[in-house]
């Protein structure tokens, strides 16, 4: 009977002349056992799955690159940890950038009477992050949230540096306008926020 590692070379091989019934023989043969690893670290089934979808598209795109004479298994949850890993450090530039509101806000705020649900004061401003242009908000995020330097995000676009500067630089003035159209937010925290754009 053919063992594990055989099977797994033999698909392999397979997807790299793009099978795709191979494919799915390999997330099925894989799929639950990433599901339960991701869990063990995340304690959320949405984001577990999120993992297992992203470490097999990860799988299929490099399919040409992976070498077939080494252990697979060990291969896929290198790539799982990986991805694990990325989402927990994702997360915690992203409450380091909540915590920058939350706390430059409650500096500025001139009267202990002025309460905010800081929640919805988040909310909001996602809202009007969202209002921007698809492939300006996804420079504008990589900056903010992702803390990626202007160069690394022309990189990873494939954009020159002073497009990226331009979209950068035309998103902080959108936003800044929008900020002021409502007295909820605090325009201090914004110039803040944005100063280095």
């Amino acid at each position: 009977m053919e063992d594990q590692k055989h099977i797994d070379q033999r698909l392999l091989q397979q997807i790299q002349e793009d099978n795709q019934i191979a494919y799915k023989m390999l997330f099925d043969r894989y799929s639950i056992r990433l599901y339960q690893f991701a869990m063990k670290y995340l304690h959320d089934k949405n984001e577990a799955e999120d993992i297992v979808h992203e470490v097999f598209l990860r799988i299929w795109e490099k399919r040409s690159s992976i070498k077939s004479n080494t252990s697979f298994q060990s291969y896929l949850f290198t790539i799982a940890y990986n991805c694990i890993r990325q989402h927990f450090l994702k997360k915690s530039r992203e409450e380091k950038y909540k915590q920058l509101f939350a706390r430059e806000f409650l500096i500025d705020s001139e009267t202990d009477d002025e309460q905010v649900d800081y929640q919805e004061m988040l909310r909001k401003v996602d809202s009007i992050i969202n209002l921007l242009p698809e492939r300006r908000k996804e420079i504008f995020l990589l900056s903010r949230k992702e803390g990626l330097k202007n160069q690394e995000i022309a990189d990873q676009l494939g954009l020159s540096l002073q497009f990226v500067k331009n979209q950068l630089s035309i998103a902080r003035k959108f936003i800044v306008e929008e900020v002021k159209k409502n007295p909820t937010l605090s325009s201090l925290l914004f110039f803040y926020l944005f100063r280095g754009l």
